[in-house]
């Protein structure tokens, strides 16, 4: 287990001076060190280990450099997926944080103990940003997917070698993680579909996530409130799969007050040169730390 303070890193300066972020300009005013919020980021893959883990992990606590937060890492993508040890996860260990950052997925090793703990920390008013794969995380345990919003059931795949215009549409410009976005947002990066409807065992190929588990909700509007949607008039659309056609619904960002806690995800980040090089994505990433954590409204 890592844990990263203040002291700014030749690491942390060399990934601050690539690109400026256009919110975090100057260090949080008015805030000292014993008010600074604690954040546990969770990168533990037991379904399929991401290759910009370990630079999400270094980036997000550089960003808390100036963010108002400090990180705490337990280094989950140095584990193999049949050796992830999660033994320290309890309600008791989680009362030190005040927000999780999960890029997780697959079935984690954690008993409906420690599942119910992860659940209750933000219910009972702490905050989550969940990144990228974390619905693929826990099929098996449908309250983990309601904190999320949803489960995965299909990929848009707009990766490098597959550079056709790709344009996001930024349907909230007000949130904090979205503020620094114009209406429209050409990214190239992997996008996620949500399963629409629970797995039915009438339908049994139809929404089962990759784990080979089927999705134990919908994604739903009326549960979360989307900030950003794949655009499908501006995006080139040819040559998908089916289930992505032009007028579809493919959000890929949202936020929604979780109990008493607030919860945001966004699919964003496969790439790993989004956390080192795109300071619109950093400031996204940052405006939806400090949103879950309280620090902005």
């Amino acid at each position: 287990m890592s844990k990263y303070t203040n002291g700014v890193s030749v690491v942390g300066l060399a990934l601050l001076t690539l690109g400026a972020v256009l919110t975090l300009q100057a260090p949080v005013s008015g805030q000292d060190a014993a008010a600074r919020k604690r954040v546990l980021v969770l990168t533990h893959n037991a379904f399929y280990k991401h290759d910009m883990l370990e630079t999400l992990e270094r980036t997000v606590s550089e960003l808390g450099e100036r963010g108002g937060f400090d990180v705490t890492s337990l280094e989950g993508y140095r584990q193999e997926a049949d050796r992830i040890d999660l033994s320290m996860i309890s309600a008791s260990y989680l009362a030190q944080f005040d927000g999780l950052v999960m890029v997780t997925n697959g079935e984690l090793p954690l008993d409906d103990g420690q599942r119910r703990a992860l659940v209750d920390f933000v219910r009972n008013g702490k905050g989550l940003v969940a990144v990228h794969n974390a619905p693929v995380t826990l099929y098996t345990y449908p309250p983990f997917g309601e904190m999320v919003g949803g489960y995965f059931w299909k990929t848009f795949n707009a990766l490098a070698q597959d550079q056709r215009r790709i344009v996001l549409k930024v349907e909230d410009r007000e949130h904090p993680a979205t503020s620094m976005l114009e209406s429209t947002w050409p990214l190239i990066d992997e996008y996620y579909q949500m399963a629409p409807e629970a797995w039915d065992a009438s339908r049994p190929d139809l929404y089962v996530g990759p784990t080979g588990h089927g999705a134990p909700i919908g994604f739903s509007r009326d549960r979360v409130h989307v900030l950003i949607s794949l655009d499908t008039e501006r995006t080139d659309m040819t040559d998908r799969p089916p289930e992505w056609v032009v007028g579809g619904d493919y959000p890929q960002a949202w936020y929604q007050h979780f109990g008493q806690g607030r919860s945001l995800y966004t699919s964003l980040g496969h790439r790993e040169e989004l956390w080192t090089g795109n300071a619109l994505f950093r400031a996204h990433i940052v405006g939806a730390i400090r949103w879950s954590l309280g620090l902005e409204d």
